[in-house]
């Protein structure tokens, strides 16, 4: 009798119906251990960056019971987490408190939970992979180093209990960030002319080209007034017309972060949820692996399903589709499908259902043909009015093969009522150049310029996924925490800072993980050591010492006072640090990190910026122009944010007990 562990009953259920008689499955419910919570051994210091584990709760010290109980009468143990570095790392824990050695360990992975996939996967056990584990093990630690260090003192700092999270402080900036740029905003109230044309298939329009520089707005009504007046009785002259075919291929099938963005979008619902649906899909067998950042397909899957659209008589790619990944992606899995494209999934719950319906829809769209559009553009020449360019543009499109798009529409993030695709509703018909056309009439119409918008949960997971911060996997956690600890509260689908996550980020500026730059050249240190290119407690060493220092420049008791921010437009908040070079010398750290650099100290004042500096790249390579007064190398427009990463020899292992 074989025993195979996995980390949910669901899927044990379902793996022991493939196995048969000859086989045990039993199920972890995930981390059997996690670091120690309390005391002395809850700490991860220097010299040695010791972890203490222990068994999490009575329930896992009972399933740790009875799996001990299960490997002893068993002739072999697999270990069957899922294919990614937390599931690694559960292996790794489990083979701990089982006696197993991770050399002699049967590790078992597969990217969908089905007969023919897991029956490969037993037949072909491999040993755990320790870089893998390494990487995991450094992750959790640095989480702890900065949760454990810095939480206690900006909840003294604060005057309320308070936590800072590696990731979850980044997260919260740029929330608190975009917040306050919404509020320092200031409508500018513009005009645009309108030409509304006769057409065979109704009215089109044309739109008057103001000619102002971009980022500035026309703003001179009575012209625009008369114009729009005028228009009746201006010959418009088509100077330019063309009618073309314009093809547009399908999006990829999903990653983890595209399913998360468009999932919530669609159907309304969290990303934490997205996931919990997800994970039951993939337990129950019908979707691949849901962790994965590659947008590409297998061959087995894309035969499958272009099978499946082959069967249906819908029109087919000329070849399987390929595209380009991220440049951080690992491409560790193939993009989520269906594992049988045929399954409609009937025998789902009805959020179950939407989601696989949403990720089914989505994998077939990828292989059929274009969409084409009929593309129509011209541009009419009025002459000159009142001493200005009367030169109008049109564009519409017309749907004329729906390809991909009879499938699959992609959601979006508009306001209700706002127009998704004007050239749709604009029939701009086939004109001949030389003709000359009359307006039916013109509009002025008053227009306003709009705020940034707030995030939602899916606008914030595309900004963490472009700015590197966390990993695809991370980005549902990251936003429960931020709700957990009160950081941000959600109004509609927006996400908005409280006063308390506002007042966390003032406190935290001065540390290094408060930056996205910084906090994504962890996470690709992190994917380094997964590759075995990088020494995990190198990166402990350096990350500890900085925030040590940062500590140390930490008042007790109260956040550094804030002033509002001299830049022109900047509206940001500034803070007054003390240089760790030069003891006595001072300088400025804005709140609104992408605008501008550090700020000089005039007596005690906030001051003009310091010069534009270069930061070098690859090796630790930093060329000041000149040095920042923080750390000696240059800034980008947060007080640190150098960091240098060794790349070592295979990876040191994280002492454990």
């Amino acid at each position: 009798m074989n025993l195979l562990i996995v980390e949910s009953p669901t899927k044990a259920k379902h793996i022991q119906e493939f196995l048969g008689s000859g086989w045990q499955v039993k199920a972890s419910l995930g981390h059997v251990r996690d670091l120690a919570r309390t005391g002395d051994a809850s700490y991860v210091r220097p010299p040695e960056f010791k972890m203490n584990y222990q068994i999490t709760d009575d329930k896992h010290r009972e399933i740790v019971a009875g799996l001990k109980s299960a490997a002893s009468k068993a002739d072999s143990v697999y270990l069957a987490m899922d294919p990614d570095r937390e599931g690694e790392a559960i292996a790794w824990h489990l083979a701990q408190v089982l006696g197993i050695k991770a050399a002699t360990a049967h590790r078992v992975t597969y990217q969908e939970v089905t007969e023919q996939a897991v029956l490969k996967a037993v037949a072909n056990p491999r040993n755990i992979n320790m870089t893998l584990v390494a990487a995991q093990e450094t992750r959790r630690a640095l989480d702890r180093i900065v949760g454990w260090e810095v939480s206690p003192p900006l909840s003294r700092s604060l005057k309320t209990k308070a936590s800072a999270g590696r990731v979850q402080t980044p997260a919260l900036r740029l929330l608190v960030e975009r917040e306050r740029a919404i509020r320092k905003f200031k409508s500018t109230t513009w005009y645009q002319v309108l030409a509304v044309m006769p057409g065979v298939d109704g009215t089109w329009r044309a739109t008057w080209q103001d000619g102002m520089p971009d980022g500035e707005y026309f703003q001179d009504k009575p012209f625009a007034g008369a114009l729009a007046a005028a228009l009746p009785s201006i010959p418009l002259t088509v100077i330019a017309a063309e009618s073309k075919p314009v093809r547009q291929a399908p999006p990829p099938p999903f990653t983890t972060s595209s399913l998360q963005m468009d999932a919530s979008r669609a159907l309304k619902i969290d990303a934490e949820q997205v996931m919990k649906l997800a994970q039951a899909l993939f337990e129950k067998g019908l979707i691949t692996y849901h962790r994965t950042d590659s947008p590409n397909l297998s061959q087995e899957g894309e035969e499958l399903l272009r099978s499946e659209a082959q069967r249906r008589n819908w029109p087919l790619s000329e070849k399987p589709r390929r595209w380009k990944a991220k440049g951080d992606a690992q491409e560790a899995h193939e993009a989520i499908r269906p594992t049988d494209p045929a399954d409609l999934g009937a025998e789902l719950d009805a959020q179950e259902k939407a989601l696989y319906g949403l990720i089914w829809k989505r994998a077939l769209a990828s292989q059929l043909a274009d969409a084409v559009y009929q593309v129509t553009t011209a541009t009419l020449d009025g002459g000159t009015f009142q001493n200005r360019p009367a030169i109008f543009k049109a564009a519409g499109r017309v749907l004329t093969d729906k390809g991909w798009r009879r499938l699959y529409t992609e959601s979006g993030d508009g306001d209700e009522g706002e127009e998704k695709d004007p050239e749709a509703s604009n029939p701009v018909p086939a004109l001949t150049k030389g003709a000359t056309l009359t307006a039916d009439r013109g509009e002025a119409v008053e227009k306003k310029t709009q705020p940034p918008k707030r995030f939602t949960q899916a606008t914030l997971i595309a900004e963490l996924e472009r700015h590197g911060v966390g990993r695809p996997s991370t980005y549902a956690s990251i936003i429960k925490v931020l709700f957990f600890r009160t950081y941000v509260e959600q109004k509609k689908q927006a996400l908005v800072p409280t006063d308390l996550g506002e007042r966390a980020i003032d406190a935290l500026l001065p540390f290094h993980f408060c930056d996205v730059d910084y906090t994504r050249e962890i996470e690709e240190t992190l994917d380094r050591i997964a590759q075995g290119q990088a020494k995990g407690r190198e990166l402990l060493a350096k990350a500890y010492t900085d925030l040590q220092e940062t500590l140390g420049a930490m008042p007790a008791g109260s956040a550094p006072e804030t002033a509002p921010c001299p830049v022109d437009g900047c509206g940001g908040s500034v803070r007054r640090l003390e240089s760790k070079k030069k003891s006595g010398t001072y300088f400025w750290a804005c709140s609104n990190r992408e605008a501008h650099g550090l700020l000089q100290d005039a007596d005690g004042q906030p001051g003009k910026p310091f010069e534009e500096r270069q930061i070098g790249v690859g090796n630790g390579d930093c060329r000041p122009l000149p040095p920042n007064p923080v750390c000696g190398f240059p800034a980008t427009g947060s007080p640190v944010s150098c960091f240098h990463i060794g790349i070592g020899a295979p990876i040191d292992g994280l002492r454990a007990s």
